[in-house]
């Protein structure tokens, strides 16, 4: 399995790094021996929005050789939903098997008409903003709608990167990931559309 980690300037970094080292744990702890992932975005290096570092591995890649692609929050993701070159790259994955955000990363998938007839949640500032991209905003921490997961605000980066866990690896091994990060989350909805079911979760 491989991933594309979609990063851009003026990304929230928490909202990355949060999912990005749960599912890295898949791979160290040999659950996913072949999981990689790359580093992608539309130049060589970016800036998160309290001006750190970080180099970028692929530019512009072609997503369809992916099969999940995560994309974070962060102001940037304001601008870049109105960015036809962003867009039209991100429209690349239109075809691969799960797309993922966290917090207004949402707005991104929704502008490459990823969320068209979904369900989806996004940072709580910005909900009416996604409403004119999807079928219904939801207020729960997680969404599951088929081919697309959402998650809230920021933190719920590290609650969203252990439900990938559990979706990936099975509830057990995604329990050893949780203990091994010494992570409590609090209780939260997990919302699945395929069900209609809301869990509550932590």
């Amino acid at each position: 399995m491989k991933i594309a980690y979609i990063l851009f300037d003026d990304i929230t970094l928490l909202d990355f790094i949060g999912v990005y080292d749960s599912i890295g744990r898949i791979k160290s702890k040999g659950f996913i021996p072949e999981l990689s992932w790359d580093l992608c975005g539309i130049k060589n290096s970016i800036t998160d929005n309290f001006g750190l570092k970080i180099e970028i591995e692929k530019i512009k890649p072609n997503l369809s050789n992916y099969q999940m692609i995560i994309i974070p929050g962060g102001f940037g993701t304001r601008k870049l939903q109105f960015d036809t070159e962003f867009i039209e790259w991100l429209k690349t994955g239109e075809n691969i098997e799960q797309k993922v955000s966290i917090c207004s990363g949402s707005l991104l998938l929704g502008a490459a008409g990823f969320l068209k007839g979904k369900v989806a949640t996004t940072n709580f500032n910005e909900y009416e903003t996604l409403e004119k991209y999807c079928e219904i905003v939801s207020k729960s921490r997680i969404v599951d709608d088929g081919n697309v997961i959402t998650s809230g605000a920021v933190s719920s980066s590290l609650d969203l990167g252990l439900y990938l866990c559990q979706k990936l690896i099975g509830k057990d091994r995604a329990e050893i990931i949780r203990k091994s990060m010494d992570y409590f989350p609090s209780k939260f909805e997990i919302k699945t559309v395929a069900n209609n079911t809301i869990a509550h979760c932590g």
